[in-house]
C-alpha cells in the first residue's frame, strides 16, 4: 500500500508539443486556434479558454469563448466577467508599475536595491549592488527562487508554493545570500520580480496590490483586474483546472510581482489596446518606455521580444500557474494585439498557438509513429505504453500520467522541458525491438513486450447520476489519509489528503476510471449484485488497495 500513498496522484502538468500548422491570415488563424483549443477541451486538458485579439488598423477585432466556468457552473467563459490567473504575465505589469515611478522620480531603472532598500544589511557587495534595470530584464544573477524558500517558518504546500513564503522570508534573503558568484547574464528570476513588487510597494508605502490598483489598473480602467490575493466572492472565477484535477488559486505573497494578477479577457484587451494607442498621458508613456530594448538584447522591461512573420517586434510573455495557463503579444508596428487565457496547465501548447497568430511555425515533416508503437518493459513489473496521440507519440508509464514527446531525429523523441528521451531501435522488419528510455540520473534500455502487459484502453459508459450519491462519502487511506468521493451533479471526484482533486469516469456503474493517470477506482457493496450499502472502494494502481468507508457523523 505503500507504493499508493507516495505515488498516488503524481501531479506533473504535461506539457504537449506544437503540432501547429503555419497560417497565412488571420481568419485561418482563429480557426485553427479554435480548433485545437477545443481539442484539447474534448481531451480534458483544457476547461476553458477565451481568446481575444485585434490586428491592424481595421476596428475588425476577434473573439472566441469555448468550454465551461466550472464543474457546478457549466456556461461558456465571459470575457468581460469571467477571472483568469495570468501568472507570469504579471511581470509585465510589475515593470510598468516601476515605470510609473520611475516616470514621477521616486525611483530610477538603476538604482541599486541597497539605495532603495537602505535599511537591509545586505551580506554580498556584489548582490547590494544589483540594479532595478537587472531585476527587470532577469539579469541580477538572483536564483529562480531564493535558497531558503523551502524554509519558512510554516512548511509550504505544494498545492500553493507560494503562500508561506512572506516578506521578512525575502528580506532575510537578502541579508544572507552570499553566492560565490553573481553572473550577470540572462536567467529566468521569479524572485526578481518579486523584489521588484516589494521595492515598489516600499516606495509607495503600501502593498503591491493597492500599488498596481492606484497606478496601473485605474488609469487603464482595467476594472475587474486584481492583485489582491483573495479575490471577492461575488467574482465569476475560471476554476482552476489541470489535466481532469481541479486546483486552487495560488496565493502569492512576498512573489505577488511575479505572478499574482487575476484577470479577465477583456481586460487584456484594454491593456492590448493602450499599447497601440499614441496618447501621451502618463500610463501610456510609461507603456512604451518598458518596450524599450536592454542592454541590445531581445528583452524589454519585463517584456520578451520577437520577430513576425513581417520582420515586425513582437513584445511577449506567457504564463502558467497550478491551474491556468496564459499568453499574451502585442506587435505595436503592426496594430496588432493577442491574448488566451484558460484554466489549464497546457503552457506549451497555448504559447504555442498565441505565437502561431505573428509568426510562422516550423511544421513538423511527416513522421510515421507506426513503427514505435508497443509496450516496452522497463524492469520490476513496469512497463511503458508507446501510444499515438493524435499523430503524436505518447508515452505513459504503469500507473503514471502520459506525456507527449516531439519528434527530434532519426529515431529519438524528446521532453525538453524535463529532460525526457527515447530512442528507438528498430528490427529488421521495420518495427521497433527496444528503446533507451532517459530522464534525469536515470537511462533504462527497455525491450519490447507483448501488448497485454501496457496501459489498457478504458472506454466512458454512460450511467445513471442518481447512483453517484451513493458513493459520496470518505474513505479511509493508511497514515491518517483519506479519500474524499463528491459529486456535482453527473459527474464523481476524488480527493486524496494533500493531492488535487480528479474526475473520474464511469467505466461501469461501480468502477471508475482516471484519465490522468493509469489508475481506477471501485465501490464496494455488502449485497449481491450490486445492491446493498457501499462498505468502501478498491484503488486498482500497481495492486489492489482496499479503503474501508468512513461512516458518517451523525
Amino acid at each position: 500500500m505503500s507504493s499508493i500513498v507516495k505515488s498516488f496522484f503524481c501531479f506533473i502538468g504535461v506539457m504537449l508539443p506544437s503540432f501547429v500548422c503555419t497560417y497565412a491570415v488571420a481568419s485561418d488563424q482563429i480557426i485553427d486556434v479554435k480548433t485545437e483549443l477545443q481539442q484539447l477541451i474534448d481531451d480534458h486538458k483544457v476547461r476553458a479558454a477565451v481568446v481575444m485579439y485585434v490586428e491592424g488598423d481595421s476596428e475588425v477585432n476577434g473573439l472566441e469563448k469555448l468550454g465551461e466556468i466550472s464543474d457546478s457552473k457549466r456556461e461558456v467563459p465571459d470575457e468581460t466577467s469571467t477571472v483568469f490567473e495570468i501568472g507570469s504575465i504579471t511581470k509585465v505589469f510589475t515593470a510598468l508599475l516601476v515605470q510609473t515611478l520611475v516616470d514621477d522620480d521616486l525611483l530610477d531603472w538603476d538604482d541599486t536595491i541597497s539605495e532603495v532598500l537602505p535599511e537591509i544589511e545586505f551580506a554580498n557587495d556584489a548582490v547590494e549592488s544589483v540594479t532595478l534595470r537587472e531585476l527587470a530584464t532577469h539579469r541580477s544573477g538572483l536564483p529562480r527562487l531564493p535558497t531558503n524558500f523551502t524554509q519558512t517558518a510554516i512548511p509550504g504546500n505544494p498545492m500553493d508554493p507560494y503562500a508561506n513564503y512572506g516578506s521578512q522570508d525575502l528580506l532575510a534573503f537578502l541579508e544572507s545570500f552570499e553566492p560565490t558568484e553573481l553572473k550577470k547574464e540572462y536567467a529566468y528570476s521569479n524572485f526578481g520580480f518579486a523584489l521588484l513588487g516589494y521595492i515598489a510597494a516600499t516606495t509607495l508605502d503600501t502593498n503591491y496590490a493597492e500599488a498596481m490598483s492606484q497606478k496601473v489598473f485605474q488609469p487603464l480602467e482595467m476594472n475587474n483586474s486584481t492583485a489582491f490575493d483573495s479575490i471577492e466572492h461575488d467574482t465569476e472565477l475560471a476554476a482552476g483546472y489541470s489535466n481532469t484535477a481541479n486546483m486552487g488559486l495560488w496565493t502569492f505573497n512576498a512573489h505577488a510581482g511575479a505572478g499574482v494578477i487575476r484577470s479577465t479577457a477583456r481586460d487584456m484587451y484594454k491593456f492590448i489596446v493602450a499599447n497601440l494607442r499614441e496618447t501621451d498621458d502618463a500610463i501610456h508613456h510609461a507603456i512604451r518606455a518598458i518596450r524599450e530594448l536592454q542592454y541590445e538584447t531581445d528583452h524589454a522591461l519585463g517584456w520578451i521580444t520577437e520577430t513576425s512573420r513581417n520582420d515586425t517586434t513582437v513584445f511577449t510573455h506567457s504564463g502558467l500557474t497550478g491551474g491556468y495557463a496564459s499568453f499574451l503579444a502585442i506587435d505595436p508596428e503592426a496594430k496588432s494585439g493577442w491574448v488566451i487565457l484558460t484554466a489549464s496547465t497546457e503552457s506549451d501548447r497555448i504559447t504555442s498557438l498565441g505565437s502561431s497568430f505573428y509568426r510562422d511555425l516550423a511544421s513538423l515533416k511527416s513522421i510515421d509513429i507506426a513503427p514505435y508503437l508497443g509496450v516496452y518493459s522497463l524492469g520490476q513489473n513496469q512497463y511503458m505504453t508507446v501510444s499515438d496521440y493524435h499523430g503524436n507519440l505518447q508515452l505513459q508509464v504503469t500507473t503514471r500520467q502520459p506525456f507527449v514527446l516531439e519528434h527530434d531525429a532519426d529515431h529519438r523523441f524528446t521532453l525538453q522541458a524535463l529532460n525526457y528521451s527515447a530512442v528507438f531501435e528498430l528490427g529488421k522488419d521495420g518495427g521497433a525491438t527496444s528503446l533507451k528510455w532517459s530522464e534525469p540520473g536515470v537511462s533504462i534500455d527497455a525491450k519490447r513486450v507483448d501488448d497485454k502487459y501496457g496501459v489498457p484502453i478504458r472506454e466512458e459508459v454512460s450511467i445513471d447520476s442518481e447512483l453517484l450519491t451513493e458513493y459520496v462519502g470518505e474513505y479511509q487511506l493508511p497514515f491518517g489519509m483519506v479519500a474524499a468521493v463528491k459529486q456535482i451533479e453527473d459527474r464523481l471526484f476524488v480527493q486524496v489528503t494533500g493531492q488535487p482533486e480528479f474526475r473520474v469516469f464511469p467505466k461501469s456503474p461501480t468502477r471508475f476510471f482516471y484519465k490522468a493517470l493509469d489508475a481506477e477506482i471501485e465501490f464496494k457493496k455488502d449485497g449481491k449484485d450490486g445492491q446493498g450499502t457501499v462498505t468502501g472502494t478498491v484503488f486498482h494502481q500497481g495492486g489492489e488497495h482496499f479503503a474501508p468507508r468512513i461512516k458518517d457523523k451523525e
